[in-house]
């Protein structure tokens, strides 16, 4: 229900633009498919992170499309496509070579049990993560 959940929002807003009629509307669909969870995920299943993640985005693309969800779909991002992340590492180098990038220590929540850091948002009332149900721990990482 999460991914339904968010992308009703959006649809909703695209259905409304489109049926006023005074907007051209570009609905998008993107998938932020790195990170240690899903990479978590494969390791425990025995397969490659690679092949989990690409399982999940047509799993949920399915889902998304059985709903009726109105994505356009020939300009579907995956994070984790070589396409698109081969331009976010060609622009971090070009930030570093001009010393617009640093590397420092800072206090972080990190999760003991998926062995990743979360954000402030991912973390309950109680201090435990939102997907492991651990409690979260501040951490000085670099």
């Amino acid at each position: 229900m999460g991914h339904a959940r968010v992308y009703s929002i959006c649809d909703a807003l695209t259905r409304y633009y489109k049926l006023k009629g005074t907007h051209n509307v570009i609905n998008p669909i993107g998938w932020d498919s790195f990170g240690l969870p899903a990479e978590n995920a494969a390791i425990e299943r025995g397969i490659a992170p690679k092949s989990w993640t690409e399982q999940n985005i047509t799993h949920t693309r399915s889902q998304l499309n059985k709903i009726g969800f109105e994505f356009d779909w020939n300009l579907e991002v995956s994070t984790c496509d070589e396409e698109y992340y081969k331009h976010t590492q060609t622009l971090f180098k070009a930030m570093m070579k001009d010393g617009l990038v640093k590397k420092e220590e800072s206090y972080v929540n990190w999760d003991p049990i998926d062995q990743t850091v979360l954000a402030n948002e991912q973390i309950d009332n109680f201090g435990r993560s939102w997907r492991s149900g651990a409690k979260a721990e501040k951490r000085k990482m670099s």
